[in-house]
């Protein structure tokens, strides 16, 4: 093929840019590239590139797989140590969260290069994605139809030993890359499942960290997907007080407490056939609207603080007129979304791994809205998975000295804030706040903005401005549907 003899042009300069940088511009050779979010409402320029690595890493000679990444360059002179965000999911493309970050990070990148690299499996990095038809399939936890189009996407589609798709193999990635470019030390932001990464690149490579910052933390013991049901009562019990203690939620939604048991009960023994309005297409869409559907629905709908507003009245509604059809339409949007910046594949291929051999199977929740659902999930698609292996010490407590930010929402229904006080005596040299009101992810929030930037900026606590944190409060309910309160 001649390959061996001479090298494109373009391949040329790809090489050129993954050397240690030594020019002024060590970015200058990528390519320019507008990221989008946001369904393209949020765009940003960047510097995009790809590089190489071996899908299996005992193999060093055998089968590459192309990962991709993007910049953003400082936009004054860079520190020589930037800053690597990490997506959640698993699956989400940190190249994607791209155009939502240059807002939230403006201050840090003033002095310090942004680095989004996809995660193997995930965005542009050989992706571990299947296209679900049915979208309610997730709403409805139909595990026997999801099983089947994941059985497909892996016998068919992919072109991936899925056994190499870990958090141990993306953090070897992270490192390459690191590496490539003749960075000594560099700061990580994890976001929920990136916390989870970002924890395992600083056990394998401490000497590499600069500092971490946790937002919705993944606490080291923790197996994934096991306690979300739980988290979920908790989270929904706190929203429900709150009804409680504002007087025109409690005026709108009375025994607001009492209207969702009764719904659960009902809905526990009971099967309501509905038709909803599907957001993408605008198609009809029927549903058989159970228990699993009520709960997968506020599950969904818990994420974000903006669509925990709707919660009361969504419930209220169902419960007092019989009718759950706004609050399933309103869940299935959020399903869409989710089901757009997910690469399933890749969830499955760490949490088969790491997650579901250890999974402990005498936590209660069969008292929960959930149930056991995430446990009989994994344990349908876990049974045939060709899972990886995760390190004996994969969950085992550490602390490498690294100054550590743990950043928590106060009604975050899958990292509660108890994980980032957990998380926080695990590191001595950590700094665990807590946004007041705020859901899963608090980094769009300009007040935690502020503070991570000083702490990348002192790689440390020392007076750390937090005070905006006592203007955070949680945003009003929706009382109708104009929207919600003044």
């Amino acid at each position: 093929m001649g390959f061996k003899y001479f090298l494109p042009f373009g391949i040329v300069l790809g090489l050129l840019a993954l050397q240690p940088a030594g020019a002024a511009d060590r970015w200058a050779a990528l390519e320019a590239c507008e990221l989008s979010a946001a369904g393209g409402r949020l765009s940003v320029q960047a510097r995009c590139g790809t590089f190489e690595v071996p899908e299996n890493p005992a193999h060093p000679e055998g089968r590459q797989i192309e990962l991709a990444y993007a910049v953003l360059p400082a936009r004054s002179r860079a520190e020589p140590d930037p800053v690597f965000f990490l997506a959640g999911g698993p699956g989400q493309s940190a190249r994607e969260a791209a155009a939502l970050m240059r807002h939230a990070l403006r201050e840090v990148n003033r002095d310090r290069d942004l680095i989004f690299l996809d995660q193997r499996g995930a965005g542009a990095s050989n992706p571990l994605d299947c296209d679900f038809e049915q979208v309610s399939d997730w709403l409805e936890m139909d595990f026997e139809a999801i099983n089947e189009v994941l059985r497909e996407c892996h016998d068919q589609q992919w072109d991936a030993d899925v056994r190499f798709y870990t958090t141990t193999d993306a953090a070897r990635d992270l490192d390459d890359l690191r590496a490539r470019y003749g960075f000594d030390r560099i700061n990580l932001i994890g976001g929920s499942y990136g916390t989870r990464l970002a924890q395992v690149y600083l056990r394998n490579y401490p000497d590499q960290v600069r500092s971490v910052v946790l937002d919705g933390v993944v606490p080291t013991r923790l197996r994934l997907g096991s306690e979300h049901a739980l988290m979920l009562d908790e989270s929904l019990d706190q929203l429900f007080d709150a009804c409680l203690d504002d007087e025109a939620c409690r005026r709108a939604f009375p025994g607001l407490h009492t209207a969702f048991e009764r719904l659960v009960d009902h809905y526990r023994d009971n099967t309501q056939p509905i038709v909803i309005v599907e957001p993408r297409s605008g198609d009809k869409l029927e549903l058989d609207f159970d228990l699993d559907l009520l709960a997968s629905g506020l599950r969904f709908l818990a994420y974000s603080p903006q669509t925990q507003m709707m919660i009361p009245k969504l419930i209220h509604e169902a419960a007092t007129t019989g009718d759950p059809s706004r609050l399933a339409s309103q869940a299935l949007i959020v399903t869409e979304q989710v089901d757009q910046s997910i690469s399933v594949g890749l969830n499955f291929a760490v949490g088969c791994a790491e997650d579901w051999p250890s999974w402990p199977r005498d936590l209660d929740a069969e008292h929960t809205l959930m149930g056991n659902t995430m446990l009989e999930f994994y344990d349908h698609v876990c049974a045939w998975w060709p899972a990886g292996e995760a390190p004996e010490d994969f969950h085992q407590p550490f602390d490498p000295g690294a100054p550590v930010l743990i950043l928590s929402g106060e009604n975050d229904p899958v990292t509660p804030a108890h994980y980032g006080d957990e998380a926080a005596e695990q590191y001595a040299n950590s700094l665990h706040l807590v946004g007041r009101g705020l859901g899963h992810i608090t980094l769009g929030q300009p007040c935690f903005n502020r503070i991570v930037s000083q702490f990348i900026t002192r790689a440390g606590f020392d007076d750390l401005d937090t005070e905006c944190l006592d203007q955070l409060d949680r945003g009003p309910f929706f009382l109708n549907l104009l929207g919600p309160a003044p």
